[in-house]
């Protein structure tokens, strides 16, 4: 009788679940990048609830809150042409390591350089591709992740030693956690391009820091946070380098985490502390044409 009741528990838990869950999530195709056996760019067929057909997207990442677990999905709909952001506990799929994205914070005042140098240090320990032990013990917990953001800021900021000198700060951190950081810059955006799809495919984090223009620009997928019935629109402005010709009005850095193509373009899945979710670059448009190559440099700790 203990058994059978135990049988009907879990049956009742289970459907339980799937009737809270809003969208059913499979994994068609499977893009490795970033350690995980289901990476960024990996195709998936999702179903909502009701009645509707099932349709075509990417899968995006689990997005790290700053308590250091993974709470929010993020999905490309390719049918809808936008970009999801649903809690976990809503999306039904397969067990399986997916990829593992932090989730920025948003910035206090100008300070977005130390923000990215501690969310790229961040990525690196989540990919747990490359570093040593001191790098995973101090994103372990959350006073460690803090004491790094304050450490990150304060180095770039406030410190006389290296101060603004990114590859510097990121040379001392290479030492202290057992990686080879370096910087690069080119005058082909091609080679700019190629470059920073192969090591983020690789599972290496790159540091990007620009000078931008006057206007920002649009993405041209919107990014929806949906928790249950409720959909919000987020922000959908990017910060791009900026163009040739264009007056220069500030510098800005930002982290690319993953590679993927959609919609007939290669995209960049980008760390930006002005926003509290990732963004997506076109990387044609943010780094090709007519940008500014000469005023971008590329770090990264390998």
């Amino acid at each position: 009788m203990v058994l059978v009741r135990h049988i009907f528990l879990s049956l009742a838990l289970l459907w339980t679940s799937l009737a809270e869950g809003s969208v059913r999530m499979e994994v068609v195709s499977v893009a490795h990048q970033g350690g995980a056996s289901v990476g960024v760019g990996s195709g998936v067929r999702l179903q909502f609830e009701g009645p509707s057909q099932a349709r075509h997207g990417i899968f995006l990442g689990d997005l790290v809150a700053a308590n250091g677990r993974s709470e929010q999905r993020m999905l490309l709909d390719l049918d809808g042409r936008k970009v999801l952001i649903l809690d976990r506990n809503e999306v039904l799929a397969p067990r399986a390591r997916y990829q593992k994205i932090v989730r920025p914070y948003d910035q206090v005042d100008g300070t977005c350089t130390g923000y990215a140098m501690d969310h790229m240090m961040e990525q690196i320990a989540r990919n747990r591709l490359a570093g040593n032990a001191a790098l995973q013990a101090q994103f372990a917990s959350e006073k460690g992740r803090t004491q790094f953001l304050v450490r990150a800021i304060n180095d770039y900021y406030i410190s006389t030693l290296h101060r603004t000198s990114i590859h510097g700060i990121l040379k001392k951190y290479g030492q202290e956690f057992g990686l080879n950081c370096v910087v690069r810059k080119f005058q082909d955006p091609a080679r700019a391009m190629a470059h920073v799809a192969e090591q983020v495919m690789a599972g290496i984090p790159v540091l990007v820091s620009f000078d931008i223009g006057p206007d920002m620009y649009d993405a041209d997928l919107p990014l929806v946070a949906l928790q249950g019935s409720k959909a919000s629109r987020l922000d959908r402005r990017l910060w791009l380098p900026r163009k040739v010709g264009e007056r220069y009005s500030g510098g800005h850095s930002v982290v690319a985490v993953a590679a993927f193509e959609a919609l007939g373009k290669k995209r960049l899945l980008m760390l930006d502390s002005d926003w509290a979710e990732p963004r997506i670059w076109d990387l044609e448009l943010a780094l090709g044409g007519r940008t500014d190559i000469d005023a971008v440099e590329f770090h990264s700790c390998n």
